[in-house]
């Protein structure tokens, strides 16, 4: 049986109060780690455990446009729509760079049926569990999860149709240097597709992002910056897009609600504050949600 958030076992209160303090302790010694193993250690420091969703282990924010009953089904439609925008098909050997938990690439696999689809990721749990549920779908043969950096990636050039990456560019070190090695790996006339999560673009953030490029931070993009980054890499057909209004809002209206169930219970406080409509409120009014489409020169 594959693992989702229903299969975690329940534990007591003192049981949780004594993870809670673990995964607190364990965030706070992140900075101090080497900044290529940060984002894969909070990620298996965060686990199945702290997951928002029903019957599945996506970790994304959702798409809402079509009112989804679930942040689950809100995930699937998500995943849909970064792989009509890849114009996902049997011919395509895919690369998912920042898979999470697999839920999206078992979906491509079934719906949009792609030849082979090979997971990236830095999250070591994550490519356990993933490999793990993908067999027990039965879909080894034709997805596989491996261990590589956004920013150098173990790939021959010209060895891929399609890159996704569904909600994990922000964060990889450089989005320059991931649109670069997207870029090498894509075949010509290969697509790259994300979904992420950047700057609203006005005048605060424009002061940030001018204030991070005189620290000689240049990973801070709005819409406009990631158009101009991508075509800087060399992709033509560039086209960006926001989808902010089909995910903060309506995220938060369900949050408000789903936080309440019992099973709620088990995620770490901080999370749920992070999340909770109080929380969305403070930092999402700042944040856009934006689709890249970009297309490797012929």
């Amino acid at each position: 049986m594959t693992l989702t958030t229903a299969a975690i076992p329940v534990e007591s209160l003192p049981q949780r109060a004594a993870r809670w303090a673990r995964e607190c302790g364990e965030w706070a010694r992140v900075p101090f780690l080497p900044a290529g193993e940060r984002v894969g250690r909070v990620y298996d420091i965060v686990g199945p455990q702290n997951l928002f969703g029903e019957d599945s282990l996506f970790i994304n924010l959702g798409y809402w446009r079509a009112n989804p009953a679930t942040l689950d089904e809100a995930s699937r439609d998500l995943a849909r729509l970064v792989a009509r925008e890849a114009d996902l098909g049997p011919d395509d050997i895919q690369l998912d760079v920042g898979f999470g938990y697999g839920d999206q690439d078992f979906l491509w696999a079934t719906e949009f049926g792609p030849k082979e689809i090979i997971g990236m990721n830095i999250a070591t749990e994550q490519i356990e569990i993933a490999t793990r549920r993908a067999a027990d779908l039965g879909l080894s043969d034709r997805i596989r999860f491996e261990y590589g950096s956004a920013i150098d990636l173990p790939r021959a050039d010209a060895s891929c149709t399609k890159v996704t990456a569904l909600e994990s560019a922000f964060h990889f070190p450089s989005h320059e240097r991931f649109f670069a090695e997207a870029y090498r790996v894509l075949q010509p006339g290969g697509r790259l597709v994300t979904a992420d999560i950047t700057l609203r673009p006005n005048t605060v953030n424009e002061m940030v992002m001018r204030a991070s490029d005189r620290a000689g931070e240049r990973n801070v993009y709005d819409l406009r910056r990631y158009r101009k980054a991508l075509s800087e890499a060399g992709f033509d057909e560039v086209t960006t897009y926001s989808i902010r209004r089909d995910v903060y809002r309506p995220l938060a209206r369900h949050l408000s609600k789903r936080l309440r169930d019992p099973d709620m219970r088990r995620v770490n406080p901080v999370l749920r504050a992070t999340f909770s409509r109080p929380g969305l409120i403070v930092w999402g009014p700042w944040a856009d949600y934006i689709i890249a489409v970009a297309t490797k020169r012929p």
